[in-house]
């Protein structure tokens, strides 16, 4: 009798790694079979950490994944193919200046791995901040009536990052 084995590689990235509060967020996470021989009973987690917020999914054909629990079942998958998963997310309030780290790990395969060290992928992405303030001040704080005064309103980014939509 010949023991099966399948290498399943995991790799997860995301298309912004730097992202500001509020933008969607896109995880693309990738399962290939190395191989020698197919794989069965595939599934991976990738439950979103806290800071973001699922919006939606889409999962290649033959698969499903549930954002509830953060399984994705893939079940079978041949030699020297792939299944993809892609996440569309949501970055909360409250995160800026913070890096949150994501995840997706193999739970379950009926056939051994003989390299598990290719079983797990994280990408983090660092949310942008920017501490904007405000001065306001007058060419004459006591002017008479009837004239004329200048007001100037500076806005002044304290960073850390460049702001945008002030």
């Amino acid at each position: 009798m010949t023991v099966q084995s399948a290498d399943i590689a995991v790799t997860k990235t995301v298309n912004n790694l730097t992202p500001n509060v509020g933008n969607t967020i896109i995880y693309t996470i990738t399962a290939t079979n190395n191989g020698p021989n197919t794989a069965t009973g595939v599934e991976i987690t990738d439950t979103l950490p806290s800071g973001i917020t699922y919006v939606s999914h889409t999962a290649s054909a033959g698969t499903t994944y549930s954002n509830a629990t953060g399984k994705w079942t893939i079940g079978s998958l041949a030699n020297g193919a792939s299944a993809t998963l892609t996440i569309n997310a949501t970055v909360n309030t409250g995160t800026g200046g913070t890096t949150i780290t994501n995840t997706a790990s193999i739970t379950s395969s009926d056939q051994s791995d003989p390299n598990t060290g290719n079983n797990t992928s994280s990408v983090s992405i660092t949310v942008q901040s920017a501490d904007i303030s405000v001065s306001k001040t007058t060419d004459n704080a006591t002017p008479k009536v009837g004239s004329t005064v200048k007001y100037t309103i500076t806005a002044t980014n304290n960073g850390p990052n460049t702001a945008t939509g002030v």
